[in-house]
């Protein structure tokens, strides 16, 4: 059984719903600038200029989903400009005046409305070479996650053809590991195009999917429980990667050799963000570390490794669950 929440919904949903969530609120603030600009219109003499409410018309096209918007906005502070002439208050100014005044208005919003225009077709420029960079990123990082896993099917080979078994231990262990950074790179690569940022990973969803992948790949799922708790921080690639590292390891290590002889059991990941830094910890009901492995094994050596390698410390130590299931608990902390 995995407790983890869902990931969020894609970058493409995200950008459809917020486009009909602008379009509602420029309906109104449309509304309301036409409004606000005939109401100034009838309240003030004729050759007081009111070409600042117009201009504000026009520049809601930024609000919307589609560029050509800006043009019916145009259109329509056109036709208001001239209406507003026919409710404005009539003063002692000249006509040729008055007329220019609202050429002028007009003129300044169709200019306003060649800079919208020519804005957002550089936004659409610059969006559509973003989803190609997206597209193509996604695509190398799939195949380096392919190259990867075909290295560690070689070092496997390699490692059962070996007649020494320190050589076979040290190829299997050097397999896993690169298998291990493949399946991560496959997680990293889904949660950046889930994400808003691809510079950045999302600590929360990377640990919950990365946890419920390793869950996922047991023989009998039912018969360990993996509960997540994790707090959201912003990771760069390399230390998500480490960390996602360290975190299989754990997770192998404590599936392995804390419940024995099929018994079920339950872990529970946690991460938590601190002010300088960030803990992980890993505690599980099983046998605990003095009776399920030696405490100087491979497992408890790679941990310490991939510790130091990304600058934190780990600790381990049992979690007191019962006399005959003391369980382990591991605490990593790393910078932040």
């Amino acid at each position: 059984m995995f407790s983890g929440k869902t990931p969020a919904p894609s970058k493409r949903s995200f950008r459809t719903s917020r486009h009909w969530l602008s379009r509602g609120l420029s309906a109104v603030a449309v509304i309301s600038v036409a409004a606000g600009a005939l109401l100034f219109d009838a309240l003030t003499p004729e050759i007081i200029s009111v070409g600042i409410f117009y201009v504000a018309l026009v520049l809601l096209g930024f609000w919307f989903p589609q560029r050509t918007a800006v043009l019916g906005l145009a259109v329509l502070a056109t036709l208001l400009i001239i209406v507003g002439h026919w409710i404005t208050i009539e003063d002692k100014s000249m006509a040729w005046q008055v007329w220019l005044n609202r050429a002028l208005a007009i003129g300044t919003i169709w200019l306003a409305a060649a800079f919208v225009w020519r804005i957002r077709v550089l936004e659409q420029e610059l969006q559509l070479k973003i989803d190609l960079a997206d597209s193509l990123s996604r695509e190398i990082n799939h195949r380096v996650g392919n190259h990867l896993q075909l290295v560690a099917s070689l070092l496997r080979r390699q490692a059962t053809e070996s007649r020494s078994e320190e050589s076979r231990r040290a190829l299997e262990l050097a397999g896993s590991r690169v298998r291990t950074i493949g399946n991560i790179n496959r997680k990293l690569s889904l949660v950046t195009f889930q994400q808003a940022s691809p510079l950045l990973i999302d600590s929360k969803s990377f640990i919950t999917t990365l946890v419920k992948d390793v869950h996922a790949a047991l023989a009998d799922p039912e018969r360990i429980e993996i509960v997540v708790s994790a707090q959201s921080a912003e990771l760069s690639s390399t230390k998500a990667a480490a960390l996602g590292a360290l975190l299989v390891e754990l997770l192998n290590n404590a599936l392995k050799h804390a419940f024995v002889d099929g018994m079920k059991g339950r872990l529970v990941v946690t991460f938590t963000v601190l002010e300088n830094r960030h803990v992980l910890e890993l505690e599980d009901d099983g046998v605990g570390i003095d009776h399920g492995r030696d405490s100087d094994g491979f497992g408890t050596r790679s941990v310490s490794n991939l510790a130091r390698a990304i600058g934190g410390s780990i600790t381990c130590q049992p979690a007191c669950q019962s006399k005959t299931r003391p369980g382990s608990k591991w605490r990593v902390e790393i910078p932040a």
